[in-house]
């Protein structure tokens, strides 16, 4: 060991280690680094290369600097760029507003008349007219001058389209709304009051409200079929059932009466009108009644229609409902009711008139002659009186009767009752009756009763 380092291979310092000082004895910067070793990493690669080569001598890298440019922005430039973009926004913006807003008042203006020329215009409005027709003859015209908007106005207002033909003084001062009022119906003001007779058809009560202009036939036959009326007499035919050859779902319900409509009322109206009645007539006491006879509401309606129709006079209610009582109970003998006034109910509904009957052989399911017990449906819309006759029919044994005019004769057999008709056939039929002995009818009857009784359904 030496003290200027560490030496071997005779004193020669070691590879890769610099002396304190160097051979001139001068002192080698190398060493004033302290003991740093530098290590030359191509010399230790070449290990079989002499030591003595001179060591080069590093020198240090220098730091690099990126060149960066600094961009300075002039802020109040940006501000008046901002201002500027704004000004040109709030005008564009206020440009389109007023454009907007004058589209708005012309449009306006049209629709409502606020500002327009008072001038009478004709025009012709055709048969069948569409609202495309009325609208483009308003704006051929110049009454109106966006048929676009109108067409739409009209559409949004759910207008009907149906206009009556004509010739029409009109005025572009005239509103849309006063416009398309003016080529429609005009509904009637005031109160009507009408009488609807007892015993009338259903049909019957249509025409008659119609002849008055309340209402359609379309709308009366529509509310009839589908309207959801509360009254608890109807959810019980709904309850029982709606035979599917019934005319009219409201056959015999709409009540008889003299009343006030407005001509405006709807269909719905009249109807409801006419129900409210009957509910005020037919009580749950006559409910009651018509169960302890054995038989519905609809039923008993269904017998005072026939009441209604077959009676010669309101003062034989009573007997003709015994007649067909006496048949419903006793309907293993006599299972018709063989009434003439169902088969012209019927056929009245499909011809529309009242048939003079020549034959009974009419085929339909009205047809008492051919069908069993009640028909469909109640014939007619009976009175009050026919009504309580059919829930209080008279104690009598007839099964039979024929009307000659205003009065009819009763009779306990099938004999009698055809003798009673060939003498209505004569002209002699009150002489006729006016010579029978009375005994012996009544005599009839009880015979009849006594074979009758026996052979009753139970």
């Amino acid at each position: 060991m030496t003290p200027g380092g560490a030496v071997s291979n005779g004193g020669q310092p070691r590879q890769g280690q610099a002396s304190a000082v160097s051979q001139t004895g001068r002192p080698n910067p190398a060493a004033r680094m302290g003991s740093t070793r530098v290590t030359d990493m191509s010399a230790m690669q070449r290990s079989n290369t002499s030591v003595s080569a001179p060591l080069k001598q590093i020198k240090p890298k220098m730091p690099r600097f990126e060149r960066t440019e600094v961009v300075y922005e002039d802020e109040g430039g940006n501000t008046v760029v901002s201002i500027v973009k704004a000004v040109v926004y709030m005008i564009f913006v206020m440009i389109i507003s007023i454009f907007l807003a004058i589209a708005i008042i012309k449009v306006g203006n049209d629709v409502f008349a606020f500002v327009k020329d008072d001038v009478s215009i004709d025009v012709k409005i055709p048969e069948y007219a569409t609202l495309d027709d009325i609208t483009q003859i308003l704006y051929e015209n110049e009454v109106i001058l966006y048929p676009k908007v109108f067409k739409l106005y009209a559409e949004l207002k759910k207008d009907s389209g149906e206009y009556i033909a004509g010739d029409y003084v009109v005025s572009p001062n005239m509103s849309y709304d006063e416009l398309r009022a003016f080529f429609k119906p005009q509904p009637k003001v005031g109160i009507s009051r009408i009488t609807i007779p007892e015993g009338y058809t259903t049909d019957e009560i249509i025409d008659l409200m119609v002849s008055y202009g309340i209402g359609t036939r379309e709308g009366y036959e529509e509310a009839i079929r589908e309207y959801d009326f509360d009254y608890w007499f109807l959810d019980e035919l709904e309850e029982n059932g709606v035979d599917e050859n019934r005319i009219y779902r409201l056959d015999g319900y709409l009540f008889p009466d003299t009343y006030d409509f407005y001509n405006s009322s709807s269909e719905v109206t009249v109807l409801n009108k006419l129900l409210k009645r009957f509910g005020q007539i037919f009580t749950k006491e006559y409910k009651i009644q018509a169960e302890l006879l054995g038989y519905s509401v609809d039923d008993i309606i269904n017998l005072a229609s026939l009441i209604e129709k077959e009676a010669a006079n309101p003062s034989e209610f009573f007997k003709v409902s015994s007649v067909f009582h006496n048949r419903l109970k006793y309907w293993k003998q006599r299972p018709m009711l063989e009434s003439d006034a169902t088969i012209v109910y019927a056929i009245q509904h499909e011809t529309g008139e009242r048939p003079k009957l020549t034959s009974t052989d009419y085929d339909t399911p009205y047809n008492t002659y051919q069908y069993a017990g009640l028909p469909p449906g109640p014939i007619a819309n009976p009175s009050a009186s026919a009504l309580l006759a059919a829930l209080s029919p008279a104690d009598t044994e007839y099964y039979y009767f024929v009307a000659d005019g205003n009065v009819s004769y009763f009779s306990a057999t099938k004999e009698q009752h055809e003798i009673f008709i060939n003498e209505i056939r004569k002209g002699t039929i009150r002489e006729y009756y006016a010579g029978l002995d009375k005994d012996e009818i009544e005599a009839g009857q009880e015979y009849v009763a006594e074979t009758e009784e026996t052979e009753a359904a139970p």
